[in-house]
């Protein structure tokens, strides 16, 4: 008779569903977990300004996850976004050095962008070769070329550069100065971060277009079958994945007030990772804008919390990948128990 009441009580599909759900958050656990550990290794964590900073410093690596994410949705993957970033950074710098207005600069820099896009989408669509390949020849190509224009890979520096272009990375929405003589900015880069990601949420998640990408990205022969043009799909993912991370290109060359080859390379592996972390959020294993954005704030809490408490450059690559496997081994051993409970 008690058996019974207990079954009454929590019977086997809450348990089931209790579970299903706790595995979606494994990377908010973890988020929390590392939030928790500087705060209380570095009293200066949880300052205003400190989470300013913060999120300053993760919008140009939240543009080119979320361009990222498009490709990973639709079932493929892209490598290059280091060379889209670069190129179109690259061009618009380029384009302003020569004296160009800053608004033709930024419109050939994103078609730069695009390019890269489209380069990759004819080999994948076209010649069917597969997107890792492609995209990581596309890598090499491109690294080469910023090399061959920069004379080795020169940084090209604009000391009288253009006072909007300057604004992308620089210009501050909102300035508070603290009690203590302290600076609070919250930088103009963390709006258009937050917009591109609001609009690539919707696409995603409201359009045809985002529904028919994730029937691709989850079973290609189907949706084949369903009348959905895969090719043309693969070419809009690549296209838009080039200029997000074009337009996050410039946004970091405007911070520097200069153009850095090869700068791209710095946010390639953590925009793997945040996409790939961020899946763990949707019940089909997806990648989504929201989880994408959360794996973009865990990188950045992550790096900010080890120059606080003083970790040695060279250790803080080990340190990071040692907190991913631990959301993944989070997220694989509440699987393996869900399981083990249904």
């Amino acid at each position: 008779m008690p058996k019974l009441a207990v079954k009454n009580i929590f019977p086997p599909g809450n348990a089931l569903r209790a579970g299903r759900s706790l595995t979606h958050f494994s990377t908010l656990i973890a988020l929390i977990g590392v939030i928790l550990l500087f705060s209380i290794t570095s009293p200066s964590f949880l300052s205003i300004s400190n989470l300013a900073n913060i999120l300053s410093q993760s919008a140009v690596l939240a543009l080119v996850a979320i361009g990222l994410c498009f490709v990973v949705a639709g079932g493929g993957i892209d490598l290059s976004v280091a060379v889209s970033f670069d190129i179109g950074a690259m061009v618009a710098v380029m384009m302003l050095q020569e004296g160009f207005d800053w608004l033709p600069a930024i419109i050939l820099g994103l078609v730069a962008g695009a390019a890269v896009g489209l380069f990759n989408s004819f080999f994948v669509v076209k010649i069917k070769i597969t997107p890792f390949l492609v995209t990581l020849g596309t890598l090499f190509i491109g690294e080469s070329i910023e090399k061959i224009f920069t004379r080795g890979g020169e940084p090209i520096y604009l000391p009288g550069m253009d006072e909007i272009f300057k604004f992308l990375g620089r210009g501050s929405l909102l300035v508070l100065e603290t009690e203590d003589g302290g600076r609070i900015d919250f930088k103009f880069s963390i709006l258009l971060a937050l917009l591109t990601a609001f609009v690539a949420h919707f696409v995603l998640k409201r359009t045809i277009f985002g529904r028919h990408l994730y029937a691709l990205g989850a079973q290609k022969e189907a949706a084949a079958l369903s009348g959905v043009p895969i090719g043309r799909y693969t070419i809009y993912a690549f296209l838009l994945s080039g200029v997000i991370c074009a337009l996050a290109g410039m946004i970091g060359s405007s911070v520097l007030t200069a153009y850095t080859p090869l700068s791209g390379r710095y946010y390639l592996m953590d925009a793997i990772g945040a996409v790939f972390i961020g899946s763990t959020l949707s019940r089909q294993g997806h990648a989504n804008i929201p989880g994408t954005l959360i794996g973009v704030l865990f990188f950045g809490i992550v790096a900010n919390g080890l120059n606080l408490i003083g970790i040695n450059f060279y250790w803080q690559g080990v340190a990071r990948g040692l907190l991913i496997f631990l959301i993944l081994v989070l997220d694989s051993l509440i699987s393996n128990r869900r399981i083990q409970d249904h």
